[in-house]
């Protein structure tokens, strides 16, 4: 198991029964000088205690576990509103929402593909995206590169409650 694998199954088995989930880890630079992210997500969205608390606690797993020898830093952060999709569950969970899917292979003649996605199936483990026109394209969970959420920055989160003391801007 390679040390961003350790470091995911530490932090995923620390955040198991809470309500806060791991989406990715990243590392970067060498043993020298490591640079490990953590992107954390809850439904109602991260804040800024949750990144400190979960910091917090997962340093203090990972020092304990000795997971990584030597000095690192450890940044705990939200996904951002392009959320990385990696798990099946995650097709699902966001199903009905704009993403964008880069495959190793083309699939009907490209890499990248854009649409709605909807869904996973898990018989034929393929994230399912509705691309422009109705296009229903079926891409095998093995051969995504990479695939994110595309939403628009300017709409209103659908997580958070719009805010009673909010003034509409003219």
């Amino acid at each position: 198991m390679d040390q961003r694998e350790s470091i995911l199954r530490a932090a995923e088995s620390l955040l198991r029964d809470t309500d806060t989930e791991v989406v990715d880890v990243e590392t970067a630079g060498s043993s020298r000088g490591l640079i490990v992210r953590v992107y954390v997500d809850r439904a109602e969205g991260v804040s800024v205690e949750d990144c400190v608390r979960v910091s917090r606690a997962l340093g203090d797993q990972l020092d304990a576990d000795d997971v990584i020898p030597g000095r690192y830093v450890l940044e705990v952060s939200s996904p951002g509103i392009d959320r990385p999709l990696r798990r099946p569950g995650d097709f699902d969970r966001f199903a009905g929402e704009e993403a964008q899917v880069t495959t190793y292979e083309k699939i009907d003649g490209k890499h990248r593909h854009r649409g709605r996605l909807a869904g996973f199936d898990a018989g034929e483990n393929a994230v399912l995206l509705e691309e422009e026109g109705g296009v229903r394209v079926s891409i095998p969970l093995s051969g995504i590169r990479k695939a994110n959420l595309k939403r628009d920055p300017w709409a209103p989160d659908e997580r958070q409650p719009a805010s009673p003391t909010a003034k509409k801007r003219q």
